[in-house]
């Protein structure tokens, strides 16, 4: 990850927020609307502003929206994601939209290293606790790096997961521009779960 005004990264950790790009949500919204029944919840659990949520708020979905603190959408549910169990929500959601943090607070950070071993890229740690609430159907959306699926050696861990099914299977890749987020250069993609009938691959178009 590389700031385009501070690049420094290593040195010490910044806030870093970085917010859906309108447009990555509406093409995800064009491309999922006919998979996702408007009967159930869209869930996003690192709500931010609510971009990933908005499209299908404006469809009539029913939707969820949890983060750790208020950043603007009007009915963010404050909790840590997390922290929480399966009795926290009345029914599992028809999909799971997620950009996770680049970044976590100290507290946050503590519980990870307690609860996951090793150092797990923060994307994959939204990802196991979602399989961990909802189990490896539930129709999941995460922006992440490219490295949570490339540059691994045959005996990562990650690697592993995926190979003997503990994590499941990706139905669909959607490439974005390095510098679709703003002020920010940074290699990620978009990867879909558990929807059947997508393209394998999309690159994210201007809207």
């Amino acid at each position: 990850m590389y700031r385009v005004d501070r690049n420094n990264f290593y040195k010490e950790q910044k806030n870093a927020t970085v917010y859906t790009p309108q447009r990555a949500s509406e093409f995800l919204f064009s491309i999922l609307e006919r998979y996702i029944p408007v009967s159930g919840y869209v869930l996003d659990p690192c709500v931010g502003k609510g971009s990933l949520i908005e499209p299908f708020k404006r469809a009539g979905y029913a939707y969820m929206g949890i983060d750790i603190e208020d950043q603007g959408f009007p009915s963010t549910i404050i909790e840590n994601y997390l922290t929480l169990d399966y009795n926290f929500f009345a029914e599992s959601p028809s999909l799971v939209v997620m950009n996770p943090p680049f970044n976590v607070d100290q507290k946050t950070k503590s519980y990870i290293k307690e609860h996951y071993s090793g150092r797990p890229l923060l994307p994959e740690v939204w990802l196991m606790k979602t399989i961990e609430l909802f189990g490896t159907k539930i129709p999941m959306v995460l922006f992440t790096p490219y490295g949570f699926r490339l540059n691994q050696s045959q005996n990562s861990k990650r690697w592993r997961k995926f190979i003997l099914g503990h994590y499941p299977e990706i139905s669909s890749i959607i490439s974005l521009p390095k510098d679709v987020f703003d002020g920010i250069l940074f290699h990620s993609e978009i990867l879909i779960f558990n929807v059947d009938g997508l393209k394998a691959h999309y690159f994210l178009p201007d809207l």
